[in-house]
C-alpha cells in the first residue's frame, strides 16, 4: 500500500510548526552570542602606500642604453625584485629593529603575514603594513621604508654600473579593518534557522522509510 505524499506533506509541516520555536530561540542565541564575541575582536590598522620605480643611465657615453623596451623590462624586472624584497624575512625582521619594536613571533610565515607587496605594473610595487596598534603601524612602515631605501641604495652601489633604479615611495595612508558584527551575527543565525528546518524535515522523512 502506498502511502499519500499528503500526509507526508502535512506531516512535514506539522513537525516545522511544532519545532519553530526551538529552531527560532537557537537561533537568536546564536545571533547574540555571535554579536557579542565579533564585537569583542579587536580590529586590525593597516598601512598603505606605493613605490614608484624608474631607470636611471649612470653613464650617457655607454654603448648600450637601457631605453624604450629594454629600460621598460629592466624597470619591471626591478619592480618584482622590490616586491620579493620586502616579504623576505630578513627586511621584516629588520624593520622591527630600526623600529625598536620586539619581535612578534620567530616564525617565518607568520612574520611574512604582517607585511604585503604587489607588483600591479612594471613599475609600481604596492605595499602594506600589518598591526593591532596604529602608532606601531605607523612606525613599522617608516622603518620599512627606510630598510627599502638601504636596500636600494646598495643594489644601486654593487649592481650594473651603467644604470642606477629609483623606487620613490608615495604618501602611506592607514586604514582600519575590523569585523562587522551585524553581517556575520546574521548569517550564522539564517545557518542555524535553516540549517535546524532542513534537519527536521530530514528527521521526519526517516520516520516514513
Amino acid at each position: 500500500m502506498h502511502k499519500d505524499p499528503k500526509n507526508d506533506v502535512a506531516s512535514s509541516i506539522d513537525a516545522l510548526r511544532h519545532n519553530f520555536f526551538l529552531i527560532l530561540g537557537i537561533s537568536i542565541i546564536v545571533f547574540v552570542f555571535s554579536f557579542g564575541i565579533s564585537k569583542k575582536i579587536p580590529g586590525t590598522y593597516e598601512s598603505h602606500f606605493s613605490y614608484m620605480i624608474s631607470l636611471e643611465q649612470k653613464d650617457a657615453t655607454t654603448a648600450f642604453r637601457y631605453d624604450g623596451f629594454y629600460g621598460l623590462s629592466a624597470a619591471d624586472l626591478f619592480s618584482a625584485t622590490i616586491a620579493s624584497i620586502a616579504t623576505s624575512p630578513e627586511t621584516i625582521v629588520a624593520m622591527f629593529t630600526d623600529a625598536d619594536i620586539a619581535l612578534p613571533t620567530q616564525d617565518a610565515i607568520d612574520l611574512g603575514r604582517l607585511v604585503t607587496s604587489n607588483k600591479e605594473a612594471p613599475q609600481l610595487v604596492r605595499l602594506s603594513v600589518r598591526s593591532a596598534s596604529k602608532s606601531k603601524v605607523e612606525k613599522l612602515t617608516n622603518s620599512l621604508i627606510s630598510v627599502m631605501n638601504k636596500s636600494i641604495d646598495e643594489y644601486n652601489t654593487k649592481g650594473l654600473s651603467s644604470v642606477a633604479f629609483r623606487a620613490v615611495p608615495t604618501q602611506v595612508w592607514v586604514s582600519y579593518n575590523a569585523i562587522k558584527p551585524l553581517p556575520v551575527a546574521s548569517s550564522l543565525f539564517m545557518l542555524v534557522f535553516v540549517g535546524g528546518n532542513i534537519a527536521v524535515l530530514f528527521r521526519e522523512s526517516l520516520r516514513g522509510v
